[in-house]
């Protein structure tokens, strides 16, 4: 996708998007300039949240209840890991192990280990283990085959 940025001097801001055909990298440019980002229902404590889908590095599934992890915090959501993974695959999501779903765009690093499995280090520094039966699935996500 070719970006072209102009400065004006003056005059309200623009966004003109020119496209062949609408895909879902479209349908996301379009919602983030029109402030429309997806968010997701979220609890910490006695608080409630609205966090953007951007904003997760990964989901964890303990006792039956799904945590959110972001850079800021950790928070409930009402969703299973399930939900998680089908809203929200083409926004990155990738189920890594039985328990846990990870933002693909949030991983900073990644480390081949024994046994088949993965070790991904995620942009707050965290690690999370990609286990085998799902490794092979996660080469595929980033060479981008289906």
């Amino acid at each position: 996708m070719k970006i072209t940025l102009n400065q004006k001097e003056s005059g309200e801001d623009e966004v003109i998007i020119n496209y062949t055909e609408m895909n879902h990298e479209i349908e996301d440019v379009i919602r983030a300039a029109g402030g429309r980002e997806e968010k997701i229902p979220c609890s910490s404590g006695d608080a409630k949240y609205m966090l953007p889908v951007r904003s997760v590095l990964y989901a964890e599934s303990v006792d039956r209840v799904t945590f959110i992890y972001t850079a800021e915090g950790v928070y409930k959501t009402p969703y299973t890991l399930q939900n998680l993974e089908l809203t929200y695959s083409d926004k990155g999501f990738f189920r890594c192990s039985k328990s846990m779903i990870i933002n693909i765009y949030r991983i900073s690093e990644l480390r081949s280990e024994a046994g088949g499995r993965i070790n991904v280090a995620m942009e707050n520094g965290e690690h999370v283990i990609i286990s085998r039966k799902y490794a092979k699935s996660f080469r595929r996500e980033l060479r981008g085959e289906e």
